[in-house]
This record gives C-alpha cells, structure tokens and sequence, in this order.
C-alpha cells in the first residue's frame, strides 16, 4: 500500500487578501456612491461604520433596500459585510440576486465564489472561479481555484491552474494570510501558490518535483511554516523509506508525525 502523506495547504481566510487588486472585495470600510436621495438608514449606516458596529450597519441597510429595492451598490456592500461576518448563506443571497442584475461584476462573482466554498459546495464554487480566473489573470483567483481543486483532489486540473498563475507578474504587496494550528501566518501569495502546486505533486507521486516547489515557496519566504514543515515531513519519510529495515524496538509513533489536514 502506498504510504501517504497528508500536508499542510494555506488555509485561506476571507481577508487572505492581495492588497495592491483595485477590485479586491475584502475591503474593511467599503464606501459606494451614496444614493442622490438622503436617507436616514444610510445615516445610520454609516454610523454604524465609524462604531465599527457591523449588525447595525447590516439592519440599517436591509432597511434602506427594502425601501429603495435591490439594484443599488448598496446591496453589493450587504454581501461584503455578511461575507465578513461568516454569515456565507446571506452573502450568497445578496451576490448572486445582484449577479443577475450586473453579471460582469467580478467583486460579486468572486463572493458568490467565495460564499459558495464556505457553504461547502466546492464544485459550484470552482466553477464560479473558473470562469473569474480565465477573464480576470488575477493571482488570487488563481491561487483560489488551485487551492478548490486541490481541496477535493481535482489534481491535473490544480497543476494546470498552477502553472497558468505561476506565469502571471506577483508583487511584493501580493500577500496573504493562513492559518496553522490554532496561529495566524502571514506570507507572499506566490509562496502560498507554490506550496499548493507542491501538495498537488505530491499526491501525484512526484515528490522530487514537488521538494522543488517546497524550496521555492521557502526562498520566497523562509518563515512560511507551512512550506517548512511540508518540506520537512517530506524529507523525514524519504529518509525512512531509505532506511535499513530493523526490528522494532517499541510500540511507539514514527519521529516523522503526518501534518494536520487542510482546513
């Protein structure tokens, strides 16, 4: 039987954000156009905002759709606080009702993406950023497909999204965050990028190509402790594999523990 290896993939956060994308939907404060009419629940709205109270903010501008109706750049901003509220059943609603109304917007696409990956419907949420990642050639959506794919072991498709963003111009402010245990890593997305094309190789059995990957993603960035510890739990099997056989003296764990799975 083949020995596997469960590694360690970026855990990717609705925040895990590329800060220099102009169209990037995670933004902390979002301001649209106020509507031309005053309206006492944009007030509060944006009260609300300045509390940081983000349930009031939601409440007032429920309020202020149901009032003026739903084709307002007010509804998309309900789906970016429901999406940063973990409320993904809601944000789905309010992202794909304003899909339908302004389908070639890629800020909706990507939460209804996002939404649908929460609610655990991966193959859905695939298809959505499929469609994102062939027309935008953004990094984040690449790195969001691959890490979907990967998710649900669609690898020679992971690999080929691998390669396609691999290609594609990462700046130093392209960064991310992942979780890892029960800490918050922060790394370069083209790290994150490489540490996935690493786990996909791996699970292909070409685990030289994929100790190459691990080393890129470290010379990027050699604090990624996912990549690390990827890297290391790849090295320590090798080497086990190498070894003699000898008889055992204990009843105890291997030294080379498998790495948690992926969020």
């Amino acid at each position: 039987m083949k020995k596997r290896l469960t590694l360690l993939v970026c855990g990717a956060l609705f925040g895990v954000s590329v800060s220099a994308q102009s169209n990037q939907t995670g933004s902390k404060n979002p301001k649209p156009t106020p509507a031309s009419a005053p309206s006492l629940h944009l007030s509060v709205y944006e009260q609300a905002m300045q509390a940081s109270d983000a349930s009031t903010a939601i409440l007032a501008l429920n309020y202020y759709l149901a009032e003026r109706g739903t084709q307002s750049v007010y509804a998309d901003t309900l789906a970016m606080l429901y999406m940063q509220q973990n409320a993904f059943a809601q944000s789905y609603y309010w992202a794909n009702l304003r899909l339908e109304q302004t389908p070639q917007n890629d800020n909706l696409a990507e939460l209804k993406g996002l939404a649908l990956d929460k609610l655990q419907q991966p193959k859905e949420a695939i298809s959505v950023f499929e469609k994102l990642f062939a027309k935008t050639k953004n990094p984040y959506h690449g790195y969001k497909l691959m890490e979907m794919q990967y998710g649900i072991k669609r690898l020679q498709e992971c690999l080929a999204t691998a390669e396609a963003t691999e290609r594609l111009t990462f700046k130093p402010e392209f960064l991310m965050t992942y979780s890892f245990g029960e800490q918050v890593g922060r790394t370069y997305l083209q790290a994150g990028v490489h540490n996935i094309h690493a786990l996909a190789l791996y699970d292909l059995d070409r685990k030289q190509e994929a100790r190459q990957f691990f080393q890129k993603a470290l010379a990027l960035d050699s604090s990624f402790a996912l990549a690390k510890q990827n890297l290391e739990a790849l090295n320590q099997m090798e080497a086990a594999k190498a070894a003699p056989a000898v008889a055992p003296v204990s009843k105890q764990a291997p030294t080379a523990s498998p790495a948690n799975k992926p969020n």
